[in-house]
C-alpha cells in the first residue's frame, strides 16, 4: 500500500496511507482536520457547571450525598464522564483528609485528656504528701505529750 507523498508540520515524509490521488485524507482535504479538531475541542470543553452543593466543611455524610449527587447528574447527562473521573479523584482524595484530621482531632483529645488527668494526680499526690506530713507531725506531737505525761522525772 503507498504511503501518501505530502509532508509533516515537521517537513517528514507522512506516513499515513494515500487514496487514489497520492494523498492522505487530511492532505487531500486540509481543512477537515481543522474542522474535526474543533468538534473534539468544542466537546471536551469548558466544565459546564452542575451544582453539586460542596459544603465548606466536609464530613463524610456530606461526602456521601456529594457523590450521590454527581452518579445522578452522571446518568441524566449533565455531568460527562471525564468530569465525573476528576470529581471521583477529588472525592477520594477528600475522604483521606476527612480520615485523616479525625484521627488527628482524636489523637488531640486524648492527649489532653491526659495531660488533665496527670494534672490532677500531682495535685493529689501533693495533697497527700502534705496531709502525710501534717498527720507525721501531729502523730509525733502526741507521742510526745504522752511520753511526758508518762515520765515522772520530766516536768
Amino acid at each position: 500500500m503507498a504511503t501518501c507523498q505530502g509532508k509533516t508540520n515537521a517537513g517528514e515524509d507522512c506516513r499515513a496511507p494515500a487514496s487514489s490521488g497520492g494523498l492522505c485524507y487530511f492532505h487531500a482535504n486540509p481543512n477537515q482536520a481543522k474542522f474535526l479538531g474543533q468538534i473534539g475541542g468544542r466537546r471536551n470543553g469548558k466544565f459546564r457547571g452542575v451544582n453539586l452543593e460542596v459544603p465548606e466543611h466536609m464530613t463524610a455524610t456530606d461526602l456521601s450525598q456529594v457523590i450521590t449527587r454527581a452518579m445522578r447528574s452522571l446518568l441524566s447527562g449533565e455531568l460527562q464522564a471525564r468530569e465525573a473521573g476528576a470529581l471521583a479523584q477529588l472525592c477520594n482524595l477528600q475522604h483521606r483528609l476527612i480520615t485523616t484530621a479525625d484521627l488527628e482531632n482524636h489523637i488531640n483529645r486524648l492527649e489532653q485528656q491526659k495531660t488533665q488527668q496527670e494534672q490532677e494526680k500531682e495535685a493529689l499526690d501533693a495533697a497527700s504528701t502534705s496531709s502525710n506530713i501534717n498527720d507525721m507531725e501531729t502523730a509525733a506531737s502526741v507521742n510526745l505529750e504522752q511520753v511526758a505525761a508518762a515520765d515522772p522525772m520530766s516536768g
